[in-house]
């Protein structure tokens, strides 16, 4: 058994004592002579009774954290395929995208001018990507 749960019993049944003790006021205080001390063990019960359940719930296993089976979302591994490019980053990933260009291969096969003129850059620049996309896919 977890000792969380064996804390949480004892702290119920010290609170059940301390209220039974509560209710039956008039034969308690006879017996422990007066109502100074019959206050005392009230208090010191329902203090281990919630110390009890504070032990307790620390003392609870915490959950773990499963490892996903799933592969990654292919959007996320599109962009981090075309970020690899020199030049690109995640901002122009994601601009490509909006594009239709989410993969190295779309890139080498996109035309340098179209490209240049909806991205608003240079075709230099462009026919450097373009270049460095072809380039990566040689490399596989």
């Amino acid at each position: 058994m977890r000792s969380d749960y064996i804390l949480y019993i004892a702290g119920v049944m010290l609170f059940a004592v301390a209220s039974y003790a509560l209710f039956d006021v008039a034969t308690l205080e006879s017996v422990m002579g007066g109502r100074l001390i019959y206050s005392a063990i009230i208090f010191v019960l329902t203090l281990f009774g919630a110390t009890s359940f504070v032990f307790g719930y620390s003392l609870r296993p915490r959950k773990q954290k499963i490892p996903s089976i799933l592969p990654p979302s292919p959007t996320v591994e599109s962009l981090m395929e075309i970020t690899r490019v020199k030049g690109i980053g995640e901002k122009r990933a994601k601009q490509l995208k909006a594009l239709g260009i989410a993969t190295v291969a779309d890139l080498s096969a996109a035309s340098a001018e179209e490209l240049a003129e909806k991205l608003q850059v240079s075709s230099k620049l462009s026919n450097q990507w373009i270049k460095d996309a072809r380039n990566l896919l040689l490399e596989k």
